[in-house]
C-alpha cells in the first residue's frame, strides 16, 4: 500500500458505562496518519472497550467515533475494509491448520491480502514449521503471533492493535517491533497498552485513559 493522507481517527466526547460504573467519560482525541498513536493506561481503564467502540464491535453510552481516509468519512458498515483489529481475545479457529487459517484469511481479503508478504511475515513469526499444526495445539504464545501475523498480512490504512505483546517471548516481541517499524509510516496504526515504554516506541502521540 502506498502512502495515504488524509486519515484520522476523530473522538468526541466518549463515554462508556456498565451498569451503574463508569468505565471512562469525557473521552476526546483525534489521530491524524500515517503514524503510530497509543491508548495508554492501567488494567481496567477501558482501553480494549474503546477499541472495540472504536471499530463498532461496542456501542458508547454518548459521545461520537469518526474515521476519515482521504478526507472523506468512512461509514460504520464500511470499516471492515480498511481496518483490522487484533487482540488476546481475539478467537482463533483451532480445528484448523494454520495453513489452512492462512488460505482463508486470504480468501476473506481478497486483493486487500499482502500475498507477496506471506512467506516473510510467516518466517518472522517463526511459524514456518507450524503451518501443519493445528492452532488447537499452539501456546498462547504462538497463538498470539498468529493475531498479529493475520493483521500484518492485511493490507489496509488503519491497524488496530490491544495489547500486542501479550503472552510474546523475545523473539515474538522483535516480530511485533519490526513491522511496527516497517509499516507506521504508511498506515495509521493505533495500539493500546499498559507498556508503552516498549510497545510505543516512537509514537507520533498518546492518550492516556
Amino acid at each position: 500500500m502506498s502512502v495515504q493522507t488524509g486519515m484520522a481517527i476523530q473522538v468526541d466526547n466518549l463515554s462508556r458505562h456498565f451498569g451503574q460504573k463508569t468505565i471512562f467519560q469525557g473521552v476526546s482525541f483525534r489521530f491524524d496518519g500515517p503514524g503510530l498513536f497509543g491508548i495508554t493506561g492501567s488494567n481496567g481503564k477501558g482501553k480494549s472497550s474503546l477499541l472495540k467502540i472504536l471499530c463498532g464491535f461496542a456501542r458508547p453510552n454518548g459521545g461520537a467515533v469518526q474515521w476519515t481516509r482521504s478526507g472523506v468519512e468512512i461509514e460504520l458498515d464500511q470499516l471492515s475494509q480498511v481496518a483490522s483489529l487484533t487482540g488476546p481475545y481475539i478467537d482463533l479457529p483451532d480445528h484448523l491448520r494454520l495453513d489452512e487459517l492462512m488460505h482463508l484469511h486470504e480468501q476473506m481479503l481478497g486483493h486487500r491480502f499482502r500475498k507477496t508478504k506471506r512467506s516473510e511475515v510467516l518466517d518472522m513469526a517463526g511459524l514456518s514449521a507450524h503451518k501443519q499444526q493445528f492452532i488447537q495445539d499452539f501456546s498462547s504464545g504462538m497463538k498470539q503471533r498468529v493475531r498479529l501475523m493475520l493483521t500484518f498480512l492485511t493490507d489496509v490504512p488503519f491497524w488496530l492493535l490491544d495489547e500486542p505483546s501479550s503472552n510474546l517471548d523475545a523473539a515474538g516481541f522483535e516480530f511485533y517491533s519490526h513491522n511496527i517499524r516497517q509499516e507506521k509510516n504508511i498506515r495509521l496504526i493505533l495500539v493500546a497498552s499498559n507498556q508503552p515504554e516498549s510497545e510505543l516506541i516512537g509514537a507520533t502521540s498518546m492518550y492516556e485513559l
